[in-house]
């Protein structure tokens, strides 16, 4: 990898089984570095801001606050975290919902 600076993601989702699969695929790439884990959006938001990580990869439906409710504070808090939903959701609308709160697509 040289000298490059790697990418430090937190992975947020609540279903543990879910969360695992996701730091598993990730440990594939060695630009990447995983600097914490959340359950909720509210996890979400207070690692956003502690760890300032390049990119937040989230579920969309979480308990306490939902992806997409988190994704508009982490925007306004820390705006230059890329962030990531994802959706088993089959409905267009959920993603259109989520790219207008700040995700990327």
């Amino acid at each position: 990898m040289g000298s490059q600076e790697k990418i430090n993601v937190v992975v947020v989702d609540d279903i543990d089984e879910s969360r695992e699969m996701i730091l598993r695929m990730l440990q594939f790439d060695s630009t990447i570095e995983v600097v914490g884990t959340g359950r909720t959006g509210i996890e979400a938001i207070e690692s956003a801001q502690k760890l300032k990580p390049d990119v937040i990869v989230m579920d969309i439906n979480m308990p306490d606050m939902d992806g997409i409710t988190a994704t508009e504070a982490i925007r306004k808090k820390v705006p230059y975290i890329q962030i990531v939903v994802l959706s088993v959701q089959n409905d267009a609308n959920y993603m259109r919902k989520a790219m207008l709160a700040g995700a990327r697509d």
